[in-house]
């Protein structure tokens, strides 16, 4: 098993790191669709019980990225397109309001931290860091939602988000358009300190949707990794 340990947070308990971790590596394929996890051996990796490894495997269950068999064992979930579909319809109507929202009125210390996540985005295109470019992606959106006051939608969003964003993933690892990508968001940030509704609300619907150009080739690409 394939599987990548992260910096572990003082603020967060041990069962919260370790549901963060799987699904880290779950999101960045180094626990790849259809590939079986054993709970005896991640409980082994994290030094604990398999009790906080249960809880963790019933939570990622709930959010599909997950399917436990009895008797038979854990898997991770192949990616189902209709619910990516599902999750991109969510965050794509959610996400025009919401740049409505930050296209009004928008606080300063936030729009610098969107700058910042800019600048770092570049540096990793120079670096041909694929993985952190898309935890920068995420970050910058739930950004825009913290400066709204609107993080618990972004929460929301997050969790029924698994297989969009692991078809975000493949997309950015196989075929990836990153100057595209950077000055998207470049422009987003451009649009909120300018209060540019029609402008904000234009990218972000051609921002989000670009996925669709992808999937089908991604697919033939990676056909066992999808139902």
């Amino acid at each position: 098993m394939n599987f990548e340990l992260l910096v572990n947070n003082s603020f967060e308990s041990k069962k919260d790191y370790i549901y963060r971790v799987i699904r880290k590596n779950i999101i960045d394929f180094n626990l790849k669709p259809g590939e079986a996890i054993s709970e005896n051996e991640i409980a082994n990796t994290f030094e604990t019980s398999r009790t906080p490894i249960r809880e963790t495997f019933t939570k990622l269950a709930n959010e599909e990225l997950i399917e436990i068999y009895p008797q038979k064992g854990t898997f991770v979930s192949l990616i189902d397109i209709k619910r990516s579909q599902e999750a991109k319809f969510m965050r794509v109507n959610l996400e025009m309001e919401i740049m409505k929202l930050a296209c009004t009125e928008f606080p300063d210390e936030i729009l610098f931290q969107l700058e910042s996540n800019i600048n770092q985005q570049e540096f990793c295109i120079m670096k041909k860091n694929y993985i952190t470019i898309f935890d920068l992606d995420n970050e910058m959106h739930e950004l825009i939602y913290k400066g709204c006051k609107k993080e618990r939608i972004w929460s929301a969003i997050r969790f029924i988000s698994g297989d969009y964003d692991r078809i975000r993933t493949l997309r950015l690892s196989s075929n990836p358009d990153w100057d595209t990508i950077i000055e998207d968001h470049k422009a987003i940030i451009k649009s909120i300190k300018e209060k540019n509704v029609d402008q904000g609300l234009n990218i972000i619907k051609e921002h989000l949707t670009q996925i669709d150009n992808d999937v089908i080739l991604l697919k033939e690409k990676y056909p066992e990794y999808f139902k």
